[in-house]
């Protein structure tokens, strides 16, 4: 004689998460990080004239390249594109008025 089993077989359970079931990944937005890494050594570089105001206007131009991306494409990282945008304007500024401060320094002879 065979002892009955005390508990019954236990049910089958489904699986965790099939496939696709994971949200996917926005596209990165390189161009929106390069924005903001040029906009904030921009700004550190300002004292430089020169440096300062290079490294701005390619973070202007990074950063309005990633603006774009980042509204056409779906991708990630507009807010730092945005701050690409402001650090790289306020670096152009700084190195315009350092300019205008060595050009005016230079012509009165101070300098």
């Amino acid at each position: 004689m065979t002892d009955p089993q005390p508990y019954p077989p236990p049910p089958y359970q489904q699986p965790y998460g099939g496939p696709g079931q994971y949200p996917q990944r926005q596209p990165s937005n390189g161009v929106a990080v390069g924005g903001m890494v040029c906009g904030i050594v921009g700004l550190v570089f300002g004292w430089f004239p020169i440096v300062g105001f290079i490294l701005g206007a390619v973070a202007v131009i990074l950063s309005g390249v990633g603006i774009h991306n980042a509204n056409t494409k779906n991708a990630s990282g507009r807010g730092m594109a945005v701050a690409g945008l402001v650090c790289g304007i306020l670096a152009v500024l700084f190195g315009i008025f350092w300019i205008a401060v060595i050009g005016a320094a230079s012509t009165a002879g101070t300098l």
